[in-house]
């Protein structure tokens, strides 16, 4: 029993670093596109939802990957809602 602790925690371990792993990869591949100094909190949000929440359901991280995929190249601060809006109304998590 104790041995099956030990692999349980070693694999926990091993997620937990994978995750990390990508996790950091998604903020380099999305940071380097922000352009919008308000933009730097929604990616580290969308890829901390994306790669460090345990139970994401689907439509919650097509949401995210959304918001990943339209938000950082933005020029300007008046555009972020309206792209936020198409988000939420394409992939509404709370259906």
């Amino acid at each position: 029993m104790k041995n099956l602790w030990i692999v349980l925690l070693a694999a926990c371990a091993w997620h937990v670093q994978a995750d990390d792993e990508a996790y950091q990869q998604c903020l380099l591949q999305y940071q380097s596109k922000v352009e919008v100094p308000q933009v730097v909190g929604l990616v580290r949000s969308a890829c901390d939802h994306i790669h460090r929440e345990l139970a994401l359901l689907p439509r919650k991280k097509a949401y995210w990957q959304c918001v990943l995929d339209y938000i950082p190249p933005v020029k300007t601060p008046e555009v972020i809602a309206d792209l936020l809006q198409v988000c939420r109304e394409r992939h509404d998590f709370r259906k």
